[in-house]
């Protein structure tokens, strides 16, 4: 059996997204200084969800300390609707905006309802996100669907 490829890679400025799986991707965020960066990245996302019909994502917020106030107010605009999505390394002021912008979203867009938590690790949140994925599978096996 041929080894794992290594999972694709694309960068938005200071940003990045990996692909471990065609549904299941890393989102690397640093220093927000180019709200664009981070639209573009979410509109890759979208294509995601929209080619595979689900999308599982960790964000890695570890190298960000805050989210200027142009990046907060895009709200659903930078909010792809997820299966489920995991943030890791999220201090906690950072944990408290990035809770606002969720619940902000939710109420703004019911349609982006999804779970979300917070992690300190990436394979507590990987574990987390299989789970869901598994979950969602079996749902679709029952009833036929993708």
């Amino acid at each position: 059996m041929a080894p794992a490829s290594p999972p694709t890679v694309l960068h938005f400025g200071d940003h990045c997204v990996k692909f471990v799986a065609p549904d299941v991707v890393i989102a690397e965020f640093r220093t927000f200084t180019n709200a664009e960066d981070v639209v573009a990245l979410t509109d890759v996302l979208r294509a995601v969800k929209e080619r595979e019909g689900q999308l599982f994502t960790l964000v890695d917020l570890s190298g960000v300390t805050t989210v200027p106030q142009r990046v907060r107010t895009a709200g659903a605009r930078i909010v792809p609707a997820y299966d489920a999505l995991a943030f890791v390394g999220a201090g906690f002021g950072l944990r408290v905006i990035t809770e606002m912008v969720m619940r902000a979203t939710k109420v703004l867009s019911p349609e982006l309802s999804f779970p979300y938590a917070f992690f300190d690790d990436h394979a507590a949140a990987f574990a987390w996100l299989q789970t869901h994925r598994r979950a969602r599978e079996a749902t679709s096996a029952a009833g036929g669907l993708r």
